[in-house]
């Protein structure tokens, strides 16, 4: 072995070796950082609660309207089952119950690291494992005791699963596809939007429409598997939504904001330095990806279209029906990682522009991290600590009783003093 070689044979093996455990830690740790401090807000606190009941009685309360109004909840049952079986196992601490998302957001680190070596190489597997380890947006919801995690990874999976039985036409993937797909709608209504762009995918791309049998027969049995939610329940749980949800018409603002999807988490605002380079950031890449993608002809356009399609469906159909979710497109983030990161590993910029866009996205990066980590505003203020003095106040006045105005409120001080 030359000198010469040497340190490139050591590059190698750090890049190759060490990165595959680096970069997991870094992402589990990232998805740690005040786990257990920072209080359950009300839709977390929800969960838990709703998660404590028996099966028969959520079912109960999902299927059956209140005053004609709705269920008590418009989301599918997978993820409250889920956290059912888990708290049972690991216990209602803020910690337990935020867990089950952070093992489901390592498992979507994973695969989509997996997606990015099969199409693009072991280098690019590895900007897009390490992207997504450190992307806030992810971050956010694989520490929050909510259903994102889970359909993050089923998004994932069923991409995963339609790309393989596309490019090795093997049986296996086409029921990976399907059973992925089932569970990304039983994770949440809105994941049919993404189900659409894979759909979309194949029949755009001529080379492969001789899929449309196969891809159909796939379909069926997402639908077999999803018809006893999409028969009973959901025909109801759209039109609560159609009598008044709290959702907005969406305009030009969320536009903007998706072209940050990949940089930062709409969890908390961010400061206004945050949002600025964050805009710059995002118009940057988008550009860039459509000039090179076009020029390349690269399979990094296929998740440009996964992250895109998305978006601009659910824009349109929400200007007559609002549904405009921005966490529900997690998805389409996590896919839009993936051509992030051909563009910074195989894309061919220059190295100046490849370097400094680098840095752009490691400053957006931290400073939305910051943000996150940071915010204790409504509806995140300490709940635990209200809990503890409003207890206090009742034991020094032996008895009482604590009236809440708003749900908000009430769920998570509920959470921390049920009694």
């Amino acid at each position: 072995m030359s000198a010469a070689s040497l340190p490139r044979r050591l590059g190698a093996w750090v890049s190759g070796r060490w990165s595959q455990v680096v970069v997991p830690l870094l992402g589990f740790g990232l998805r740690m950082i005040n786990i257990q401090g920072r209080a359950l807000w009300y839709d977390e606190a929800f969960a838990v609660l709703y998660a404590s009941l028996s099966p028969a009685r959520m079912l109960y309360g999902t299927v059956t309207p209140v005053e004609g109004a709705g269920a008590a909840d418009v989301h599918p049952l997978l993820y409250y089952s889920l956290l059912h079986g888990w708290m049972r196992v690991a216990g209602r601490s803020p910690l337990a119950v935020r867990f089950l998302s952070v093992f489901l957001g390592m498992l979507t680190i994973a695969l989509l690291w997996r997606i990015a070596v099969k199409f693009f190489r072991p280098p690019t597997g590895l900007v897009v494992g390490l992207l997504a380890a450190v992307n806030p947006f992810h971050i956010a919801y694989s520490q929050e005791a909510r259903m994102y995690s889970l359909l993050g990874l089923a998004a994932v999976a069923a991409s995963w699963g339609l790309l393989q039985a596309i490019h090795e036409q093997r049986r296996r993937w086409w029921i990976l596809y399907a059973i992925a797909a089932a569970v990304t709608l039983y994770a949440h209504n809105l994941g049919a939007f993404f189900l659409l762009a894979l759909n979309l995918l194949v029949v755009l791309r001529r080379p492969w429409r001789q899929h449309l049998s196969k891809l159909a027969l796939a379909n069926l049995l997402t639908l077999v598997v999803f018809g006893p939610w999409l028969v009973l329940v959901l025909p109801g749980q759209l039109g609560f939504v159609g009598r008044g949800y709290w959702l907005g018409k969406p305009g030009p603002a969320e536009l903007v904001r998706s072209v940050m999807l990949p940089l930062l988490t709409f969890y908390e605002p961010a400061s206004l330095w945050v949002l600025g380079v964050g805009l710059f950031t995002g118009l940057l890449i988008l550009a860039f990806l459509i000039l090179r993608g076009r020029r390349t002809r690269t399979p990094a356009m296929w998740f440009v279209a996964l992250c895109w399609i998305p978006i601009v469906t659910l824009l349109i159909v929400s200007q007559w029906s609002p549904l405009y979710l921005e966490r529900a497109l997690l998805p389409s983030a996590l896919l839009y990682l993936v051509a992030v990161g051909w563009l910074l590993g195989r894309g061919g910029l220059p190295r100046p522009i490849s370097v400094g866009l680098t840095v752009l996205i490691a400053v957006t990066t931290a400073g939305s991290l910051i943000s996150h980590y940071t915010y204790a505003e409504f509806p995140r203020p300490p709940f635990e600590s209200a809990a503890e003095y409003l207890q206090t106040s009742l034991d020094e006045q032996d008895g009482g009783v604590v009236i809440h105005t708003n749900k908000l409120t009430y769920f998570p001080v509920y959470y921390y003093a049920t009694d």
